[in-house]
């Protein structure tokens, strides 16, 4: 790992990076804790929570896709197939859904990237927003379920991502693989924004 990396990730952490926020903190003696919540890897390949206890082993776990083969991906994004005509009648607009036609069934997935000292309150946030929809979209016939997962601003993966997958069916290297690439792709993020933290950007309209 390159020094510049280790030494923002350990900042970053112990919130020892020089913004005005954080050297008010220091003056003030305050210190911030992570969220129990957020998952570390052992040295095996598998993952514990910050605190140290074991995360739920996948038999502990129902799958929700078991039983139907005919699951579609949609994204709220340009590139892909848009969401079931359901979502058209609401402005929630989940990042991801996962909707099987034959037994309407929806699984919808929110992502939010807070501090790590936040995660619960995302997942909480997120959660709520979305049990009226899910009362609608019962109400209809089709039975929903909303899934928030967070990844920590500053690469720690929260435990709902862990939990998701799992229930996706996608465990040992391939879970572990999954969760890795979303710590680097958030910390390299976020070191890329705070490198860029005095510099002016011009958006075009």
């Amino acid at each position: 790992m390159a020094p510049l990396r280790i030494s923002f990730l350990i900042r970053s952490v112990y919130i020892l990076l020089p913004s005005n926020a954080n050297l008010i903190h220091t003056a003030k003696g305050e210190t911030t804790l992570l969220n129990t919540n957020a998952l570390i890897f052992t040295t095996e390949g598998g993952a514990k929570s910050w605190h140290g206890r074991p995360v739920r082993t996948t038999n502990q776990i129902k799958c929700l896709l078991d039983g139907f083969d005919d699951w579609d991906v949609s994204a709220d994004l340009p590139e892909w197939d848009s969401h079931p005509s359901k979502f058209k009648e609401t402005r929630l607009r989940p990042d991801i859904v996962i909707h099987s036609a034959a037994t309407q069934q929806l699984i919808m997935v929110e992502l939010t990237v807070p501090y790590q000292n936040r995660m619960e309150e995302a997942h909480m946030y997120k959660r709520e927003k979305y049990m009226n929809l899910i009362k609608e979209l019962e109400n209809t016939g089709y039975k929903a379920v909303v899934m928030p997962v967070e990844v920590g601003a500053r690469g720690f993966v929260g435990s709902s991502v862990y939990d998701l997958l799992t229930k996706l069916s996608t465990g040992g290297n391939k879970r572990t693989k999954a969760l890795k690439l979303l710590t680097e792709i958030a910390e390299n993020s976020s070191r890329w924004i705070w490198s860029r933290r005095n510099k002016r950007f011009l958006h075009k309209d």
